[in-house]
């Protein structure tokens, strides 16, 4: 078994840049093109639980994005698969989560993140998690009383890096802010070099380390797909 498989919303973005508009696939796809570019020695199953389209605004100036969307539009039964690691985006728009319980029986890690929109209540999935990414800004209750429901560690992740948590320990790492860039997905993205740098390295336990170099690397790739446009 040498293989990532990612759970959740799949979307056909409609993307404002300026005087640019583009579409391009979002969602699952962002975490897939990342993995697909710098984990190559791992299978990669795509098995999106929804599907739906968005419309993105991009403020290269601010390096911000705000977005509105029709996440549901299609729903679909994964198919549920052996995995070293699975990763479920948008919990908390996903009114069925039964699922997560047979991702839990069938993955060595399992890992979450959320998005902007609904509030997340279906505190009881987090038992099931080794490792929940949040943005500061869809921060929906006290990081204490969150990292006491989250079986492994809370990566609450920023523009300037992320501050990490669990039931013992916690850490902080800071990355220079890169200006006026496209930051289209980098959430997304972020996640996907957390996932890589973790089943790459041989100490899988220095987890300060291992987020370290995902923002290294997130920073790297955000700059020059910025560079080639």
């Amino acid at each position: 078994m040498n293989s990532i498989s990612l759970y959740g919303h799949i979307t056909t973005d409609t993307i404002f840049n300026g005087d640019i508009t583009y579409k391009s696939v979002g969602g699952l796809g962002n975490v897939w093109l990342m993995l697909s570019k710098i984990c190559k020695n791992y299978q990669i199953n795509v098995e999106p639980t929804n599907i739906g389209e968005a419309l993105i605004l991009v403020n290269r100036d601010k390096a911000e994005r705000s977005s509105i969307a029709n996440l549901n539009q299609v729903q679909r039964t994964p198919i549920i698969k052996d995995s070293k690691w699975s990763h479920i985006l948008y919990v908390n728009e996903l009114d069925d989560l039964s699922f997560i319980k047979e991702v839990r029986d069938k993955s060595e890690v399992v890992s979450i993140d959320i998005c902007k929109g609904k509030p997340f209540k279906q505190l009881s999935i987090l038992k099931y998690i080794d490792y929940f990414f949040i943005s500061d800004e869809d921060l929906f209750m006290d990081i204490a009383e969150l990292t006491s429901r989250v079986e492994g560690w809370v990566i609450l992740h920023h523009k300037g890096g992320s501050k990490c948590f669990n039931r013992s320990k916690s850490f902080e790492i800071s990355t220079p802010v890169i200006d006026n860039i496209n930051v289209l997905g980098a959430g997304d993205m972020f996640a996907a070099a957390v996932i890589n740098c973790i089943l790459n390295t041989v100490d899988k336990s220095n987890l300060q380390n291992n987020i370290n170099e995902a923002h290294l690397l997130t920073s790297k790739i955000l700059a020059d797909i910025n560079e080639k446009n």
